[in-house]
């Protein structure tokens, strides 16, 4: 079911060894291998998203963390990592293990190969660094081919910097605040589509 379509009636509760408890559809094995074993290694991560987002994908083949060059780049500063074990389908929940264990207490993970996890203390404060992080995937592409076909260097924010702004962008309330203004989007919507 494609994202837009879902409501809270399609969604489902599982239990620890994945069951379902309530609802009526089966679990996604791989998604339920990494959140479980997430949520196990992190309890005060209320949330966590995932997806093979277009950017997340091409960023990740590098297998390297993002450059900290933008001021939006400096969201992940020293808060994110690179899982570099693909080994296809994640099926085993020793893989999610593994995963979790590079997350450690970051916010994101770079899944090689794959595709961008971001976790959070709330829904909102996930989903705003999965946008971010895909959106800051993005801008790395483009520099890095920019460079590359001009021959013109990058330049990086000075670790002092990168440290004073990621106290403003970086932090779990900050992501949950940036996140209100796709929520208000969503809702809007949600409400117009009913009044037409």
């Amino acid at each position: 079911m494609h994202f837009a379509l879902i409501s809270v009636s399609d969604l489902i509760l599982v239990n620890e060894d994945g069951e379902v408890v309530i609802g009526d559809e089966p679990i996604n094995a791989a998604a339920f291998a990494i959140h479980s074993e997430i949520h196990k290694a992190r309890p005060d991560v209320h949330a966590a998203c995932h997806a093979h987002s277009v950017h997340g994908k091409a960023w990740s083949v590098f297998g390297r963390e993002l450059d900290m060059m933008t001021q939006d780049s400096l969201r992940f500063w020293r808060s994110h990592a690179v899982y570099n074990n693909f080994g296809g389908v994640v099926l085993d929940r020793e893989e999610g293990r593994r995963i979790a264990r590079t997350l450690g207490d970051g916010k994101a993970v770079i899944l090689q190969n794959h595709g961008l996890l971001t976790v959070g203390r709330s829904v909102d404060e996930a989903a705003f660094w999965f946008i971010s992080l895909d959106k800051t995937c993005h801008a790395q592409l483009l520099a890095d081919a920019a460079s590359a076909g001009s021959g013109h260097k990058k330049i990086m924010i000075e670790e002092e910097e990168a440290k004073f702004s990621y106290e403003q962008v970086g932090l779990p309330e900050k992501g949950w605040l940036a996140f209100q203004p796709y929520y208000d989007e969503q809702l809007a919507k949600t409400i117009g589509s009913f009044l037409k």
